[in-house]
């Protein structure tokens, strides 16, 4: 067996990821920071897991039902904090997005498998032992109740400003492999909602 981490997550469209690649752009690069490019993608997780890399298939099978009938999402960002080391957007709870969180990690529940660092993507900075920690715990400390929606801006000292609060259309969907400080890497997948 050999797991991948994976990011279930919405990916943003074009004006919402330029806004987050410009708030990206004025983070205070740090050792291991990133920033957002072709295989950084600023987004919104709805489950963070490791997977046995021969179960894609059917992680994949399994999703597509439940993603290719839900309907576009509207996301509304509603400020910004820094956390213990990231600065992120704060995207509002709603019903909706809480429901297909809890029905994305439901899914995923049953494919989980113990994971290590090599289970990261790693062509930059190797994972962390904080990243491997976060996605073991994920569906136990970060879900359901305690489901966080955010957009991760970057990592670095320094304030990060959030422009005043403003809204999206999410469209798409992606199983995404997770590098360094869990960032979103390489979709293996895409939905459109």
């Amino acid at each position: 067996m050999t797991p991948l981490a994976v990011d279930v997550a919405i990916l943003l469209p074009a004006t919402a990821r330029s806004v987050l690649e410009q708030l990206n752009a004025g983070c205070v690069p740090t050792p291991g920071g990133f920033r957002f490019d072709t295989t950084h993608h600023p987004h919104i997780t709805l489950g963070q897991h490791f997977v046995d890399a021969d179960a894609v298939d059917a992680v994949r099978a399994d999703l597509t039902p439940l993603l290719s009938r839900h309907v576009p999402l509207e996301i509304a960002i509603t400020g910004g904090r820094r956390g213990r080391t990231a600065h992120v957007a704060v995207v509002a709870p709603t019903p909706d997005l809480q429901r297909l969180h809890e029905q994305v990690v439901g899914v995923l529940a049953d494919h989980e498998v113990p994971g290590t660092a090599e289970a990261f993507q790693s062509d930059d900075s190797p994972a962390r032992d904080a990243d491997v920690r976060w996605v073991s715990r994920f569906r136990l400390d970060s879900s359901f109740g305690h489901f966080d929606p955010h957009i991760t801006i970057g990592i670095g000292p320094g304030p990060v400003t959030v422009p005043p609060p403003w809204r999206f259309t999410a469209t798409e969907v992606g199983l995404c492999r997770l590098g360094r400080f869990c960032t979103c890497r390489d979709p293996l997948t895409r939905w459109t909602l």
